[in-house]
């Protein structure tokens, strides 16, 4: 099978929560566990599947893990950010004009930012489903692609 994992899966996956930043205690329990459900879920993705990416969405995870929160070494994103470049489970996609010009149109229609529409254009044909926990995947506009959407942790976030 032939999937799409939205960027703040990978980010859960690899920022493990720190306690000294949630005030409550619940958040960070609830922060831990999609912490701990997304790395399950993508150890599970990348034995049992093959993954479709654009080249925009790993700048996407480098930039969110090495500049964004709760920051990981440079150096620490740059090697996994390699490790997925390289790995033979990884489907790469160019993003074309063609994806931004269509990204544009559809994000100034729904009013949803452009960044996930540059991620999934360029490769919806190709994939079967299209994992998110975004809120904004569960919008006409993505729905209607093709490819099912699937929210592996029954948690919506909005972004």
């Amino acid at each position: 099978m032939t999937i799409f994992i939205d960027t703040e899966i990978w980010i859960f996956a690899q920022k493990i929560p720190d306690r000294l930043n949630f005030q409550d205690k619940s958040e960070y329990q609830n922060a831990l566990n999609l912490h701990q459900k997304s790395s399950e879920f993508l150890k599970q993705k990348i034995i049992e599947s093959e993954i479709s990416m654009t080249t925009h969405q790993i700048c996407e995870i480098f930039h969110a893990l090495a500049y964004r929160g709760k920051k990981l070494p440079k150096t620490t994103a740059f090697e996994y950010c390699n490790q997925l470049l390289s790995s033979r489970f990884m489907h790469w996609y160019q993003v074309l004009n063609k994806h931004v010009k269509e990204a544009i149109e559809i994000s100034v229609k729904s009013g949803i930012h452009i960044w996930d529409y540059i991620c999934v254009l360029p490769l919806y044909n190709d994939v079967d489903i299209l994992y998110s926990c975004d809120e904004h995947f569960k919008h006409e506009s993505f729905q209607s692609l093709g490819p099912k959407v699937e929210n592996p942790f029954d948690v919506w976030i909005t972004l």
